[in-house]
């Protein structure tokens, strides 16, 4: 009988304890998980495999990219320089036969074969 007494009394006096759970004004009480973590208001909680970064590591205008942007960013930067090297290339062919064909206008002795040039 003094052992059931002493259990209800156990589980009266932890009930009512955990219904007079407090928190001090501004702030709100939370449930945690098993290996849940706490930072207060001032931090930045962080995965435990997170990288950190010392401050300002991308300019004091920038910020951190993450990694599946900065890889579209690069491929489309990869692209638009493949593009212009083609184009500088495409350039560089249009310039070449330009001057031969004005060299070889300028160096034909006849009109006919002046035409042969640029046809």
């Amino acid at each position: 009988m003094k052992k059931t007494l002493l259990v209800i009394t156990l589980v009266l006096v932890s009930n009512g304890a955990w219904a007079e759970f407090t928190c001090p004004n501004g702030l709100q009480a939370a449930c945690l998980d098993s290996g849940d973590k706490v930072c207060p208001a001032t931090a930045k909680c962080v995965a435990q495999n997170a990288t950190c970064f010392d401050d300002y590591a991308c300019g004091p205008d920038g910020g951190y990219v993450c990694a599946s942007k900065y890889e579209a960013a690069l491929q489309v930067q990869q692209h638009a320089v493949k593009k212009y090297d083609a184009l500088a290339a495409e350039n560089i062919h249009l310039r070449e036969q330009r001057l031969e064909r004005k060299n070889c206008v300028l160096n034909a002795a006849r009109l006919e074969d002046a035409k042969r040039c640029v046809r």
